[in-house]
């Protein structure tokens, strides 16, 4: 058995989203990018009854919590995930404060006050903590936003962590709920993003694919993805009608999904169900669905 992949699972949880990449060679540093459930079942759970979180003979490990965005739809686990194992580090966005996030939130929920313990609890720097993919996340501040202009609905969705993680030569791109103005015009201008972007093969569609998350300019960098992943729920707005189309135009050729054509260049949480990537270390990739329980 090949040990040297890293597994991408992209759970449906409809209008939300939770990632969890698994490397297999170093199950110890499994990590989440964002944690939402779904309404029946709970990726937690599931993942623990598959031996996909790591166990240290005393307690479930999860390597790291990565929160794109401080919406609910991208945390509201996040009290399961606390209550049934260890979080040993959290790359958790610094550009609002735990102070200024419970202002702007309608109400103070359990999943709330957890996130705002870790970003106020989990503040030292982690050296020793060096998985075996690479992961570079970028947000703007609020400096760069001048956020006075918008209204505080949104304020969150603008500073959305963009989240990059190679493995084997292959990259994911996983994007929140950033907007086309202004945080997606001016996170383009930044170089780092543009080289990331020109490397990328899996893109996550930001703002689970709405219209007010695309930007055509994100496709003169990122120029050939294999694939275009939506997280989103059956459609009941017109932000999301035709979107599948309008982010296929930008793939060239597509990939099979569980070895079967035609080849698809969007894959949705919507249609498809569970998605499992894997990302091999020869730099291969593989692409299906699956079910739970």
């Amino acid at each position: 058995m090949d040990n040297n992949i890293l597994e991408i699972l992209i759970f449906n949880v409809g209008q939300a989203q939770c990632i969890f990449f698994y490397p297999q060679s170093h199950p110890e540093y499994g990590m989440f990018v964002d944690c939402a459930s779904g309404e029946n079942y709970d990726p937690i759970d599931f993942l623990i009854k598959q031996n996909l979180i790591h166990h240290d003979g005393t307690r479930h490990i999860l390597g790291n919590l990565t929160i794109t965005n401080y919406d609910h739809d991208h945390f509201f686990g996040l009290s399961n995930v606390r209550q049934k194992m260890h979080i040993q580090t959290v790359s958790l966005a610094q550009n609002i404060s735990s102070s200024e996030l419970k202002s702007i939130k309608p109400e103070i929920t359990e999943p709330l006050k957890h996130l705002c313990f870790l970003k106020d609890t989990y503040t030292a720097p982690a050296p020793y903590h060096m998985p075996p993919y690479n992961k570079y996340i970028y947000s703007l501040t609020q400096n760069e936003l001048a956020l006075d202009q918008f209204n505080t609905d949104h304020l969150t969705n603008h500073l959305s962590q963009i989240v990059f993680v190679e493995y084997g030569g292959s990259k994911i791109c996983i994007t929140g709920d950033l907007q086309r103005s202004p945080a997606w015009e001016k996170l383009l201008q930044k170089q780092e993003i543009q080289n990331h972007l020109n490397t990328t093969n899996v893109l996550v569609a930001p703002h689970h694919g709405h219209d007010n998350g695309y930007h055509e300019n994100i496709f003169l960098h990122c120029i050939n993805p294999d694939c275009i992943i939506i997280s989103d729920k059956d459609i009941m707005y017109d932000t999301q009608g035709g979107m599948a189309s309008k982010y296929a135009q930008h793939v060239n050729t597509g990939v099979s999904l569980n070895g079967i054509n035609p080849l698809r260049k969007v894959l949705t949480t919507r249609s498809d169900g569970h998605l499992w990537i894997s990302f091999y270390s020869n730099g291969g990739r593989t692409y299906r669905s699956f079910t739970i329980d």
